[in-house]
């Protein structure tokens, strides 16, 4: 059975960056591998850092507030002193001085997902108080990669994965399921509806999802 566990996506998606594409292909397979299917659909919101309409948030002024806010709080720096830090590209830095970190149960694909939505989602009653709040709490939860991840990605210094990229991780990961995918429709099409393939992929080499 495949795995629901965030610090998996982590490690791999900050390793992207680094690699070669057919090195970053594989990488993500391995990953696909690893995850529940149930799972999917939210890691491909992360890979591609789709939030919905709550993306036009990512890397705003006000987001970084929130980001360096929580940092802030898990940490005791001021505020600007750990945006800063965050900048400077010494995030790293800034986790070492956590004052506690609750790592006693691993923090899942989904709860990490809805973290990073809740942060940058504007509607509603939620207060930029209590967002930070939030926030500082799953940073808590957080080992070092992944609150590497999360900071980077909701800072806009992250990239999302191409989906040409993903596509072809799918097809490496599933090899027949995923031409048999990708023959629903053209490559432009998948392109458009990337979850439906990648969840008919999955669907046609037999990994069922669990309840």
């Amino acid at each position: 059975m495949g795995g629901k566990g965030f610090r998996d996506v982590a490690e791999a998606l900050n390793r992207l960056s680094m690699l070669e594409e057919q090195d970053a292909v594989w990488e993500i397979a391995a990953l696909f591998k690893k995850v529940d299917a149930n799972c999917l659909e939210t890691l491909l919101r992360i890979m591609r850092m789709d939030f919905g309409e709550a993306s036009r948030l990512i890397g705003t002024h006000l987001l970084k507030r929130i980001v360096s806010e929580a940092l802030a709080g898990i940490t005791l720096l001021k505020q600007d002193v750990a945006e800063g830090l965050v900048q400077s590209g010494r995030l790293k830095d800034v986790l070492s001085r956590r004052s506690s970190i609750l790592l006693e149960k691993r923090l899942s694909i989904d709860q990490a997902y809805l973290g990073m939505l809740e942060a940058c989602r504007m509607s509603g009653k939620s207060s930029i108080a209590s967002k930070v709040k939030s926030l500082t709490g799953l940073l808590n939860k957080a080992s070092d990669e992944e609150a590497i991840l999360i900071v980077n990605m909701l800072m806009g210094r992250q990239k999302p994965v191409d989906d040409r990229l993903i596509l072809k991780a799918l097809d490496e990961a599933f090899h027949g399921s995923a031409a048999a995918g990708f023959g629903m429709m053209g490559e432009e099409a998948s392109l458009k509806d990337i979850y439906k393939v990648a969840l008919q992929v999955v669907k046609n080499a037999g990994r069922a999802e669990s309840s």
